[in-house]
């Protein structure tokens, strides 16, 4: 089994300077870090976690806590996740664990015991609500984590996130340049915050027209496929239809036919733009731009470094 000397012989560095560039010190350069993590991989260096337990009373693992089963996205969702964030942080030296909670078990709760139960280094926390406890509780431990998302506007936490009231204006004003004029949303659960950011820019555009979004046209809920097809048999009066991402947009699609859809596109694997067919907007932000800054972010949380908070970009593509 390769170890930190055989890896240290490799790139010709000392061997605390490899530790130092798996561990994603900020003293350590981006170029020789991605030197050192390669020459990793290909001998097949594994971190000794006991040891660095030991030395450091770190135990090396980071985790993300799932429930049991949600109807807010699909599977392949979960795993673009948690195949993304186990590469990066494997490159950093770290073990990514997925924990799932037990039917009925405490969200909160079950990150506040794992936390405090040493085992693990850090959290990545995914799909927050707003205010949300898990994070509530988080914050009153000190306890290291990253948010994929935020749970308010002026979160002084680390977390890479994008910004949701620009996609709604942005694929509002695309649809107003078509001449539609009766917009609808069908977009995530009511209480997640980027749904009513989206809402927020969404109304924006249609007041700069003098119009406004009908409450009937307003559809929250799960973010799947099959609910964009229920979605579809209400919005008969609508001549153009916003989708939080492509998962709704396939669904609506079925039901819509030539109905001009605007939707946000995470670039998932199996929900690419050429699938959908029909006229279709998006604003595009690769769901895959998350992983390193949110690897970088709870890395430098464990090392008690200053909240690194990141919004991603994001695009608009008309074809």
């Amino acid at each position: 089994m390769a170890t930190l000397k055989d890896v240290s012989r490799r790139v010709g560095l000392s061997v605390t300077q490899v530790s130092r560039a798996l561990n994603a010190h900020d003293d350590v350069s981006e170029a020789t870090k991605a030197r050192v993590r390669k020459a990793a991989e290909e001998l097949g260096y594994v971190p000794n976690l006991s040891a660095r337990k030991l030395k450091s009373g770190r135990s090396g693992i980071v985790s993300m806590i799932v429930p049991p089963r949600s109807e807010t996205v699909e599977i392949e969702l979960l795993m673009e996740t948690v195949m993304g964030l186990s590469a990066e942080f494997s490159r950093r030296g770290l073990q990514f664990v997925l924990h799932v909670l037990s039917d009925g078990e405490d969200p909160a709760e079950a990150h506040g015991r794992m936390m405090r139960g040493g085992s693990i280094d850090g959290v990545v926390v995914t799909d927050p609500l707003r205010d949300d406890p898990r994070i509530a509780c988080l914050e009153q431990l000190g306890a290291p984590f990253v948010v994929h998302g935020r749970d308010r506007i002026d979160a002084g936490y680390p977390f890479v996130d994008i910004d949701h009231w620009a996609i709604g204006r942005m694929l509002a004003e695309a649809l107003l340049r078509r001449g539609c004029r009766r917009i609808a949303l069908v977009d995530g659960p009511g209480d997640r915050p980027y749904s009513g950011l989206r809402r927020a820019g969404v109304e924006a555009a249609l007041s700069a027209q003098n119009l406004a979004l009908a409450e009937t046209h307003v559809l929250p809920g799960p973010m799947t496929e099959a609910r964009g097809r229920a979605a579809a048999g209400a919005l008969a009066e609508a001549d153009g239809v916003i989708a939080g991402n492509m998962m709704l947009a396939a669904g609506l699609r079925d039901g819509l036919g030539a109905t001009p859809i605007a939707a946000h596109d995470d670039d998932l694997l199996r929900h690419q733009a050429g699938q959908i067919g029909g006229p279709l907007i998006r604003t595009r932000a690769p769901l895959s731009d998350a992983w390193t800054p949110l690897c970088d972010a709870l890395a430098g949380a464990i090392r008690g470094k200053p909240a690194s908070q990141t919004l991603l970009d994001v695009s608009l593509i008309e074809d």
